[in-house]
């Protein structure tokens, strides 16, 4: 056999034998080029897996598979998080149902309880989005009690209820919520779109303007907070910015 035959067959089994690159999907960056997430189909990052990307997203994995071809919606059981990724999990498909922040390796979701209904997320999950990468410094908030607090002032005017404070709590320590996770879910609750958006407008023009508001401007308030989600700060800012409060007789 010549020299240049065996040179041949030494790179043909070169690269037969050359490894493959774990979770690395055709056509896309590597694994340790940019930030990703992997889920994986058995705990311990066992079993079939899907790379993700920032950016992307499954708003219903009965549509999905695994790279290898097993169905992956209610098959998670274990999640990585490289390189700074952020990843929103779903208990139902469109978004829908409970939802958890994970911004760490979660080795068997059977250890990361649902707050109702379900035991665990294991085998629990029908969507997923990935965010962008985390900036330096991120992750579990600080003082969780200090976040809630902060948002039932902010929206409710008021102190927040024990057992909300303790419910919402949990929420932020075991299921990953942030401070805008929180405030979207009291948005949608009856105290604030009901009576709570309109004491709100109310204390704020007592407060400001030193009157009741007048029918238009309750209206256009209403929509700014529930529509535009402004805040009660940003409501009395821009009544503090208006002709008439300017105009008012300074306070001795």
């Amino acid at each position: 056999m010549g020299m240049k035959t065996s040179g041949i067959i030494l790179t043909l089994l070169l690269v037969v034998h050359l490894p493959a690159q774990p979770g690395k999907a055709p056509g896309r960056p590597g694994p340790r080029d940019n930030p990703h997430i992997i889920l994986y189909e058995h705990a311990n990052y066992r079993g079939d897996f899907l790379v993700l990307y920032p950016g992307e997203q499954i708003p219903n994995l009965a549509n999905g598979r695994f790279e290898g071809g097993a169905r992956i919606n209610d098959r998670i059981s274990s999640i990585r998080i490289v390189g700074g990724a952020e990843l929103y999990v779903f208990e139902h498909a469109n978004f829908g149902g409970h939802v958890m922040r994970v911004t760490e390796d979660i080795r068997n979701l059977a250890d990361r309880p649902v707050p109702v209904g379900r035991a665990s997320w294991n085998d629990a999950i029908s969507a997923v989005r990935v965010d962008r990468e985390l900036r330096r410094g991120g992750g579990r908030p600080a003082n969780p009690d200090q976040i809630v607090r902060r948002a039932y002032e902010d929206l409710f005017g008021r102190a927040p209820d024990p057992a909300g404070l303790r419910h919402y709590r949990s929420m932020i320590i075991d299921q990953g919520w942030t401070d805008r996770m929180l405030r979207d879910h009291l948005r949608r609750s009856e105290e604030f779109r009901g009576p709570g958006v309109d004491r709100i407008i109310q204390r704020a023009y007592e407060d400001v303007l030193r009157r009741a508001p007048d029918p238009s401007g309750l209206r256009t308030y209403r929509r700014l907070l529930l529509e535009e989600e402004w805040t009660e700060q940003q409501l009395r800012d821009h009544l503090r910015r208006s002709d008439e409060y300017r105009n008012l007789p300074r306070r001795n």
